[in-house]
């Protein structure tokens, strides 16, 4: 993975290959012939006068050329030992734009190459093919390539497919299973050239042992969420011929992470041996207009298309600025590429949301798809668990102009079950007419789930809601339904106080935000929370978009809604209602007093 370095003195004579192959005198092609062309482009010190060998060649002169790199290198790819762009676009056939080729042919030149990167870039999809040509130009056992990322999943699942989507279809030496390939060597013996894992959080000896062959290239996915400790890990790891791209999202929430001290690394001059290469999503050649060939890599009989069609554009870099605000972690990571200092003072963090939305669906014997349990509108395919408590949550526009909305959390799983605005909203006896079919619908999830629990109902009262909630207990009086009424003052305090806590809630609305934020903090044994959510994307970013701060008495608190409107966000209802479902303002079993038998 060095390049051959030749003075100005030695540097051979390159002739056209094909003309110095044209030149036997008997016909046909010779082996020696071959071996003399193989030999000079091996040597020539620019990596585009080999690259236009395939010009040059005849269709009958190029094999025996590439049989004789293959006897000189291992490889029948030998050709392009230092070109990883040229690798791509000559034998894959794929097309990249100009900061990938700038990232992929960064590696056979440096140790360490952090890319810190927006949105939709294509950052797996160009280490996936990093991944392919250094399995390709290097001798089966000479080389070992290992991938890794903050979960198994997204190893498996995200870089993985990439890596056998193309040695599949360019016909690459080998196969590839779920997460590793294998290349048989001179002797006919599978070796294993690239391999995916991950590495316990805490592990600090999960890096070691892995060196094993002259060659190692390390590429990290998803950079942005590798613990320090596995990150630390990689640089005993770098010695020799050793690489590393570190490529992902800047992290949000982790101020001083392993990423970016890595990135800060790269952009010092004075730094040997690492190279830091940005691409904010406003690099992306549909903005900037950059001239990019036509996508090669979509299936036979999809109409030719720009590369650029499948880059972010100026419409989403201004949708989602509006919808998250220009100084929101969000934006300033996946928009511009850059680390939000001090991770923004969230009161939920963005990757805390994120895991929650991808956490897996549990399986197994006492779990059931919603929509397998043959009720009337239960479509969503998410799995919920038998006996699981049944709760709703309800949000109640109170002018009319935010929204009115209904999430419903089944066990740990939550969902967003309405959602309107406009005047039909000022009307309490709709609002409750409506709150009451949805508690009907939840009644009859929980049969079907068996669940020993009455479907309870916590319903911020401020506003208009205080009618609906009153009319929904004098129903429940009425046996109208069966759900437990739970009427939230969200500006009250919170009816108990711990004062040795690290977060003391002001209000109670204080209370349901900290509670939350509490079941979706990961587990440092797990690296999950303990929700699933399963809901809609305003819900998703209206739950990261609150700040967390604090008063003179040393309270918590969350950004009122009149401050984020302020700063040209929307009122968080979808967000609320969520909470709601899951928030319990009181406890479900008062605690007796001593000496009483009730």
């Amino acid at each position: 993975m060095s390049r051959t370095q030749l003075s100005p003195t030695t540097r051979p004579r390159v002739v056209p290959p094909a003309r110095e192959l044209r030149n036997g005198r008997q016909p046909g092609v010779k082996s020696r012939d071959a071996a003399n062309v193989a030999d000079l482009l091996l040597r020539a010190p620019v990596p585009a006068r080999r690259r236009a060998f395939k010009h040059d060649l005849t269709a009958r002169e190029r094999p025996h050329v590439m049989r004789e790199v293959e006897r000189a290198t291992g490889s029948m790819y030998g050709l392009w030992h230092d070109t990883p762009s040229g690798f791509i676009e000559d034998v894959l056939g794929e097309s990249i734009w100009s900061r990938q080729r700038e990232i992929v042919d960064a590696v056979p030149f440096h140790k360490r190459i952090a890319v810190p990167a927006g949105f939709g870039v294509g950052k797996t999809w160009i280490a996936g093919r990093l991944v392919a040509w250094a399995g390709a130009v290097n001798a089966p056992g000479t080389m070992v390539i290992v991938t890794t990322a903050t979960r198994f999943r997204q190893v498996r699942n995200q870089l993985w497919p990439h890596i056998r989507k193309t040695v599949a279809r360019a016909g690459l030496p080998g196969y590839c299973d779920t997460t590793q390939w294998k290349i048989p060597d001179q002797w006919g013996n599978d070796v294993i050239v690239a391999y995916g894992f991950t590495a316990p959080e805490n592990d600090e000896a999960a890096m070691q042992g892995i060196h094993g062959t002259p060659k190692l290239l390390i590429v990290v996915d998803e950079a942005g969420g590798i613990a320090r400790t596995i990150g630390n890990g990689t640089n005993n790891l770098l010695t020799g011929d050793a690489r590393m791209l570190a490529i992902g999202n800047p992290a949000m929430d982790d101020p001083r992470s392993w990423f970016e001290t890595l990135c800060e690394e790269g952009e010092d001059p004075e730094a040997r041996g690492t190279v830091t290469i940005p691409i904010a999503t406003f690099a992306s050649p549909a903005i900037t207009k950059e001239r990019v060939p036509y996508c090669n890599d979509c299936p036979d009989g999809v109409p030719p298309h720009s590369l650029a069609v499948h880059l972010p554009d100026q419409e989403w870099v201004d949708r989602t600025i509006r919808e998250y605000g220009e100084d929101h972690p969000y934006v300033i990571a996946k928009v511009h590429a850059r680390f939000p200092k001090g991770g923004g003072g969230l009161a939920i963090p963005v990757t805390w949301v994120e895991d929650a939305q991808n956490n897996d669906d549990p399986t197994g014997v006492g779990w059931h798809r919603l929509c397998d349990l043959g009720l009337e509108g239960e479509t969503a395919k998410h799995t919920v668990r038998e006996g699981a408590w049944v709760r709703l949550g309800v949000d109640v526009a109170a002018d009319g102009g935010d929204e009115f909305t209904i999430y419903r959390a089944v066990g740990d799983a939550i969902e967003m079950r309405h959602a309107s605005s406009g005047i039909a909203n000022d009307n309490q006896v709709k609002v409750a007419e409506k709150i009451l079919e949805e508690i009907r619908t939840a009644q009859r999830l929980a049969d079907a789930l068996n669940s020993p629990h009455p479907v309870r109902v916590k319903i911020d009262k401020n506003g208009i809601g205080h009618g609906a909630t009153s009319m929904l207990e004098v129903w429940a009086e009425n046996v109208t339904h069966q759900a437990q009424i739970v009427g939230v003052m969200v500006s009250e305090s919170p009816s108990q106080d711990d004062p040795g806590a690290v977060m003391r809630p002001y209000r109670k609305r204080d209370e349901m935000w900290l509670a939350t934020r509490a079941l979706l903090q990961p587990d440092p044994a797990t690296g999950t929370g303990r929700l699933r959510l399963r809901v809609d994307r305003q819900a998703g970013i209206q739950l990261s978009t609150p700040k967390l701060g604090s008063n003179t008495a040393g309270y918590s608190i969350i950004e009122s809604k009149k401050t984020m409107k302020a700063r040209g966000m929307k009122s968080p209802d979808r967000a609320e209602a969520a909470l709601l479902a899951v928030y319990e303002p009181e406890p479900l079993n008062q605690p007796r007093r001593r000496g009483l038998l009730n």
